[in-house]
């Protein structure tokens, strides 16, 4: 996917969440999450689209990665899902799905350096439990959060607070 593609998709998904939320008086949330869809950790702007679909969008960045024998520079994920949410009140069981585009410039490989810019698109999902005030205020979110693409799968968790708002 190039990466024009990505960005027509992240603005569609951004006019999608303007639209207004159904019975949710406080359909915007902000959270930060470990693990989980967006790598080591995320900064996330999560819509309620109606009482049960939300899209969320990330951010991670990191400037250095070091590995056994690898290093990555400049590692950006932003992840991009859409959810589904069962159950009512204010305890909820989520189902979601998306992806990671995730781009890295730069590092060593054995200690050799290289300039070569990756950038992928990677499948990610989310199965797990969010709670979630209708009036706002806290949100707790932990799941299982898988990654999957060519190289194969991937199985991660994560835990994430924040607000609504």
């Amino acid at each position: 996917m190039k990466t024009s593609h990505f960005l027509l998709v992240t603005l569609l998904l951004f006019l999608i969440f303007l639209q207004p939320a159904y019975s949710q008086s406080k359909p915007n949330s902000v959270y930060f999450e470990l693990i989980g869809n967006g790598g080591l950790y995320s900064i996330n702007y999560d819509r309620l689209i109606t009482d049960n679909v939300s899209g969320r969008i990330g951010f991670m960045y990191l400037s250095k990665l070091d590995l056994i024998f690898l290093t990555v520079d400049n590692i950006v994920i932003i992840p991009v899902t859409l959810n589904y949410l069962i159950g009512n009140g204010n305890n909820k069981f989520e189902i979601g799905a998306g992806i990671d585009y995730v781009n890295s410039s730069g590092g060593s490989l054995f200690g050799y350096k290289t300039n070569v810019t990756v950038t992928q698109i990677f499948g990610t999902a989310t199965i797990g439990y969010r709670y979630q005030q209708k009036d706002g205020g806290f949100l707790f979110r932990i799941g299982f959060t898988p990654i999957f693409g060519a190289n194969g799968f991937q199985p991660l968790a994560g835990l994430s607070l924040g607000f609504s708002f």
